[in-house]
């Protein structure tokens, strides 16, 4: 086991996260290069993402190895993943004091692992678990991810030193459905860059407002993944009932997804161009500049498994930027804020619902404080996540090695 007196640890990642690449390895990426200003090696393996291919300028102590992953069928792109990390782990794992996998990689990974700890210098071994598996399409497919999910978890739960929840809450899922033992769980959250989304860093947004159609309208923002599992619909339905009503509210839909054609679509036959604004991706360092152009932030997720339980990054973001928000009443959202007086909460996620909330919202928003939510944001700061994953390696390797 290698030693811990060493003020230096070279910490390797893989992930396929192919199917989250703007959410999860971006968000990623910025908690390793935090890890890597404090003085650690870290590699991160990862399939490729079209959007970037660098390491943030200025970590000489990161690499970033972007795999290639062909946008064919799922299975194709995950064994073409796997093979090309494989022969990377074998000849690096040797050398790193912590390896970390995710769901997908732990099975092709394990033999080399076992492997490696038949040495007597082996690494510590880490699960990442991001989420529990959430919109899986068809039932063959849920059923295969679902299976590969607790296989892993079960192995790793078995053969690793611990498992890396997202939260609390998912740690508590699993622990439940699974029985892992309680020294077996520790945590890796999602993070904000608090430098990046900062509200200070957007100086005007007068222009944006304008391209954004809220010169004269109260802007709700919705930014983040496009799809049937996330009421999007729904929030699209609210703001045709508070047309209906007069209410001068614009809904502004920021992101990607296999629903956008859909919504599109939607917007245009209901003649709702007017309420709703759909754009979208773009860049992550841009980001900052649409939740201070809007007003409010609006992540109306039902309460479902698959949401239950995350560590909802857009939150996050918009506490960075001092905004208020509207959040469905789960787990996950009450976690986050924590009891700050920053956001209404909805009673459900329906139209009707939301459309509820956001007449709350405007009756009572001289209630809230958004101005604290930055100090709430900071709890999950980029700097703060990457001190607790150092402080949770070098546990471990304490106790490995006494």
């Amino acid at each position: 086991m290698p030693k811990t007196s060493r003020t230096s640890l070279s910490i390797l990642v893989v992930e396929y996260a192919v199917l989250g690449i703007h959410l999860y390895a971006e968000n990623t990426l910025h908690q390793l290069a935090a890890l890597a200003r404090r003085g650690h090696r870290v590699t991160y393996l990862v399939a490729r993402a079209p959007r970037w291919d660098q390491a943030p300028e200025g970590v000489s102590t990161l690499d970033l190895r972007g795999l290639e992953a062909p946008g064919v069928a799922p299975v194709i792109s995950l064994l073409a993943f796997v093979l090309g990390a494989l022969r990377q782990v074998a000849r690096l794992i040797n050398r790193c004091d912590v390896v970390i996998f995710d769901v997908n990689s732990v099975l092709p990974m394990l033999p080399v692992v076992l492997l490696s700890r038949l040495r007597r210098q082996c690494p510590v071994a880490l699960l990442r678990v991001q989420s529990n598996p959430v919109e899986t399409g068809g039932t063959v497919r849920k059923w295969l991810v679902t299976i590969l999910d607790r296989i892993s978890i079960m192995l790793a739960a078995i053969l690793f030193d611990k498992i890396l929840f997202i939260s609390p809450m998912l740690g508590a899922f699993y622990t439940e459905k699974m029985g892992i033992p309680n020294p077996k769980i520790g945590f890796w959250p999602s993070s904000v860059d608090t430098t990046l989304f900062d509200p200070i860093s957007v100086s005007e947004t007068k222009r944006l407002r304008f391209e954004l159609g809220l010169s004269a309208h109260t802007g709700f923002l919705y930014h983040g993944s496009l799809s049937r599992g996330r009421a999007i619909v729904e929030m699209i339905e609210a703001f045709r009932v508070l047309r209906e009503e007069n209410v001068k509210v614009r809904l502004v839909l920021l992101g990607y997804g296999a629903l956008r054609d859909t919504v599109l679509d939607y917007v245009k036959s209901g003649n709702l161009e007017d309420v709703v604004g759909v754009h979208g991706p773009v860049k992550y360092a841009d980001v900052p500049r649409y939740i201070a152009a809007c007003d409010v932030g609006l992540v109306p997720l039902p309460d479902h498994p698959w949401w239950r339980y995350q560590c909802p990054v857009k939150v996050i973001e918009c506490l960075a930027m001092n905004k208020p928000l509207i959040v469905s009443n789960i787990p996950a959202h009450r976690w986050v804020i924590s009891g700050a007086p920053v956001a209404i909460y909805l009673n459900g996620t329906t139209p009707s619902e939301i459309a509820d909330g956001v007449r709350t919202y405007l009756k009572h928003k001289n209630s809230l404080d958004p101005s604290i939510g930055r100090q709430t944001a900071e709890n999950f700061s980029t700097r703060k996540i990457a001190e607790s994953l150092e402080q949770q390696f070098l546990s471990i390797l304490t106790k490995s090695s006494s």
